[in-house]
């Protein structure tokens, strides 16, 4: 006859206790993974809408800002949207509003986004659908598609994930809008 033998309670809440820390590191490496998948989808749609921008100034003849909406909370740069200048001086939206995915913001220091402490940088307070009244910094890119003149070499903007530590942080998308020629490159480490 054969003798069954099973597992004892002690070797089964190491086991247990095995697979608990594993899940641990699997949930920290998604999370981490999920941020870059955000931050680079951010990033691409950003760019694209400057690049937008830009051919809608030339195609209109027209000046179009570029609006980088605070949203709650305030302070916190999270959206963007595209406004055409008409002649009479004031400006109307155009497309939707981009709201950066939960957690990516546009970073607001000076070094990493000095296209948004620029001189020449237009800022006010306007009414974007869906969100009420909003404070908003703005660039400006010319009907023949450059920036305004006074914006020469500081003209990049950075996402970044909300809170991460030093400058630059580990993860973060840089844009450069070309002073010249309006062109959006981008760098990703």
């Amino acid at each position: 006859m054969r003798s069954l033998r099973a597992f004892s309670l002690i070797e089964l809440l190491v086991v247990i206790a095995i697979i608990a820390v594993l899940s641990v590191f699997t949930l920290v490496a998604v999370g981490s993974v999920g941020s870059a998948a955000n931050l680079s989808r951010a990033g691409q749609t950003f760019g694209d809408m400057v690049a937008l921008a830009r051919q809608e100034a030339s195609t209109r003849n027209r000046d179009v800002h570029v609006r980088l909406i605070e949203l709650d909370p305030v302070g916190s740069l999270r959206a963007a949207q595209l406004w055409i200048a008409e002649e009479s001086g004031t400006c109307r939206p155009h497309g939707q509003i981009l709201k950066f995915p939960d957690g990516i913001i546009l970073s607001s220091n000076s070094t990493l986004s000095p296209l948004i402490s620029a001189e020449s940088l237009l800022a006010g307070t306007d009414t974007f659908g869906g969100y009420g009244s909003r404070p908003y910094h703005a660039f400006r890119i010319r009907a023949g598609g450059k920036l305004l003149s006074s914006i020469s070499t500081n003209n990049f903007l950075t996402l970044q994930v909300e809170g991460a530590p030093g400058v630059p942080p580990v993860n973060f998308y840089s844009l450069r809008v070309n002073p010249v020629t309006g062109r959006v490159t981008t760098h990703r480490p």
